[in-house]
């Protein structure tokens, strides 16, 4: 079993390579995106990417993995001019000074689910039809899996947890790869998680999880609809580079029109690059999908402000450092 030093180094290695072997050309006709993980979430870009959405524009797109918010700070420092990125993440970049704008919105749910180990529900009798505020308390001195500190699943689980009062020191958050999440599962070195699909998709058809927070709710709903999947790049760049951010948005619409009207060539789609998990498994992850997804991809500024009001529930900033204006934040010019 690859370790979680192995699996980093070779998406830093792989990073690296990807960075130094695709240097934007003259022309601007390639350019790189950067994912913050693999899930099903990002379905829509692997559809642009396989079928070819991108090159039929013009643009060849290079895409790597940088995991949790490092994508965005791939862009902010111009290693890669596009990454998917969260709201949450891009109002705390404003925040600390770091310009970035939100060009499309691929989701308008987190698509995060926390999750806990089905025997400790029930020795707990848990109840997963009480009110998220009653479920949360279950996370007090867990030992809750993350994919990174401040991504995505950090701010899902610290505000989830925020429902039910619980600080975040009162819950043990390791930082692993999804592979390695599911591994710990396995083993029962961790009590739950909190993560994407289809890894939530899969302990539910085992029957070896329990929701504490379902995102197709939209729980925790204090914060929906809320901008996810987001494109971002540096606020500086499309002004520049029109027609490439044009392009890379059209190729990615094309993509998700498939994903909202071709449950066939989406699920195939997904079977090939999640060839471990089973028809049932990607198919509970279609449909959450198909319902999540902001088809078309406008970015709306309540969406944006949702995900700062986020930072605030999970302790990333304080009531004072919200935002005030959130338009400069987001530019729909490139969706046409």
């Amino acid at each position: 079993m690859l370790t979680r030093g192995v699996l980093r180094s070779a998406i830093l290695a792989l990073a690296g390579a990807s960075l130094a072997a695709t240097a934007v050309r003259a022309d601007g006709a390639q350019v790189i995106l950067a994912l913050p993980s693999v899930n099903v979430s990002f379905t829509a870009l692997y559809l642009a990417e396989d079928l070819h959405l991108w090159a039929n524009q013009g643009l060849e797109v290079k895409t790597l993995v940088i995991p949790g918010v490092g994508t965005n700070n791939a862009v902010i420092n111009g290693s890669v001019q596009f990454a998917i990125g969260s709201s949450d993440a891009l109002t705390r970049a404003w925040t600390h000074g770091q310009h970035l704008q939100a060009i499309g919105a691929g989701v308008k749910k987190t698509m995060e689910w926390v999750m806990i180990r089905k025997e400790i529900a029930d020795a707990a009798h848990y109840d997963p039809n009480a009110p998220l505020a009653e479920r949360a308390k279950i996370l007090k001195g867990r030992t809750i899996a993350i994919t990174g500190v401040g991504s995505l699943p950090d701010a899902v689980l610290k505000a989830v947890a925020a429902e039910a009062g619980i600080a975040p020191g009162d819950i043990v958050t390791p930082t692993m790869l999804p592979p390695e999440i599911m591994a710990a599962w396995k083993t029962k070195r961790i009590e739950g998680f909190s993560n994407a699909m289809p890894y939530a998709q899969q302990v539910i058809a085992d029957g070896s999880g329990v929701m504490v927070s379902d995102p197709t709710k939209g729980e925790p709903t204090k914060f929906f609809p809320i901008a996810a999947s987001i494109v971002t790049v540096r606020a500086d760049y499309c002004p520049a580079h029109a027609e490439l951010c044009t392009k890379f948005m059209t190729g990615m619409i094309a993509a998700m029109k498939i994903v909202v009207t071709d449950r066939e060539q989406t699920m195939a789609e997904m079977k090939k690059r999640f060839p471990a998990y089973d028809e049932a498994v990607l198919g509970m992850a279609y449909d959450a999908l198909k319902d999540a997804e902001n088809y078309p991809p406008r970015v709306d500024p309540q969406a944006i402000e949702n995900g700062d009001r986020m930072n605030i529930a999970a302790g990333f900033l304080k009531p004072e450092e919200k935002l005030k204006d959130y338009g400069p934040l987001i530019d729909n010019n490139y969706i046409k």
